[in-house]
Parts: C-alpha cells; sequence; structure tokens
C-alpha cells in the first residue's frame, strides 16, 4: 500500500474513533430521578421494550424490542407505565410490528452546522430494525422535526454492527439538534440492540455512504 494511502486510512480510523455524544449508548445506567427510565433515553414500558442482560454471553445490558406483541397488550402496557408518547386507535390483536412498530428515543443531542456524523449501532435478532436519526429546529417556541436520515439493520441471530454516515445540515441547515431513535417492526419478533455511538464522521465515511445509496 502506498504511503500517502496508508496514511489515509490510519488517519480516518482515528478520527472514526471520536467522543460518543449519546449518553448511555451501552444502556447500562438507570436515570436516578426515575428508576423506569434509562438514563438519556425515554421510558420503556417493560413489555415490548425490556432492558436484559445481552444474550449469548455478551458482557453488560441491552434493550430487547419484541414486535410479536399485540397492539392491545401494548396499549394497555404503555398505560399501565404511564407513558403517554405512543397510541394505536382501534387497538386490534395483531403484532405491533405489523403496523406501528416499537420504537425508542434518546435525549436530544447538539450538533454542530456544517458536520458530518456517523451513527454506529450493534443489532441481533430475526426481527427487523432501524436507526433513525431526526433533526430539529426551532420554530417560534418549540423544536419542530425538520430532517430525518435512517438505514435498516440486518436481521441475524448473531449481533451485527451498522454503520451509518449523515449530514444533518447539508440541505436543512437550521437543525441544532438530533435524536436517535430505535426502530422495531416487521418480522413480528424479537430485536436487540446495544451499544449506540453518535459521533462526528471520519473523513470519507459522508462520501462512502453517499456513493453507495447511488448505487
Amino acid at each position: 500500500m502506498p504511503h500517502s494511502l496508508l496514511m489515509f486510512v490510519v488517519c480516518a480510523a482515528v478520527l472514526g474513533a471520536g467522543e460518543n455524544l449519546i449518553r448511555n449508548g451501552g444502556f447500562e445506567q438507570t436515570d436516578p430521578a426515575d428508576a423506569a427510565r434509562l438514563l438519556a433515553w425515554g421510558r420503556i414500558d417493560g413489555l415490548g421494550i425490556r432492558w436484559l442482560a445481552s444474550p449469548d454471553g455478551r458482557p453488560g445490558k441491552a434493550l430487547r424490542f419484541d414486535t410479536g406483541v399485540s397492539e392491545k397488550a401494548m396499549v394497555a402496557s404503555w398505560k399501565s407505565q404511564g407513558i403517554t408518547d405512543w397510541d394505536v386507535p382501534d387497538a386490534s390483536d395483531g403484532p405491533i410490528g405489523a403496523t406501528y412498530g416499537l420504537s425508542l428515543y434518546s435525549d436530544a443531542v447538539a450538533i454542530r452546522k456544517d458536520q458530518a456524523y456517523a451513527i454506529e449501532v450493534d443489532h441481533r435478532g430475526p426481527g427487523g430494525g432501524k436507526i433513525w436519526v431526526r433533526g430539529y429546529a426551532k420554530r417560534g417556541e418549540t423544536m419542530k422535526r425538520v430532517y430525518e436520515a435512517q438505514t435498516e439493520l440486518p436481521s441475524d441471530p448473531a449481533w451485527k454492527r451498522t454503520v451509518y454516515a449523515f449530514h444533518p445540515t447539508r440541505h436543512t441547515p437550521q437543525v441544532t439538534e438530533v435524536k436517535v431513535m430505535l426502530y422495531a417492526y416487521w418480522p413480528a419478533q424479537e430485536s436487540w440492540f446495544d451499544d449506540v455511538v453518535l459521533r462526528e464522521a471520519a473523513v470519507g465515511e459522508l462520501a462512502a455512504e453517499d456513493a453507495r445509496r447511488k448505487r
């Protein structure tokens, strides 16, 4: 390998190991003020989304999403936990993964204008999953969602890491903060999530992602 190319690869790897902007991306801490809430993440209901020891002997804890739970059971679980973020009108006995899926948001993270970012996550399970990044801008007195980026996660019985580069202010320069959303849907089975990282993208990561999506 030419010396100049080697130096580029080494520098990109170093830049790619930047600071994780997501708090508690490994799901190891609860909120000191609310034991039902993971630190820096939304409330989990304990039925559709559960905080458990990681499978396969993986150290620590992870989040298990079960989209095979019925819509009616999920509505009852949300109500019992006082969760008002989600609802299913005219809930049925069918699996939640066939319609709405299950979601969990991180707390908001401030971002820099004209900076590309990368999101990383480990996913395991036969169920279908996605990772979303949603960007927000001030509109009057409230923050409004004006940007979205998302990528599919592989359905696999083994843990697989997905890395996805995006640029929230390239076309929406008004974005000042983002939230990461973990999402599980179809097929309606279990999906596990762990080790979420949001960081500034390394040199070339965004260009590589742009090229991949054009293929």
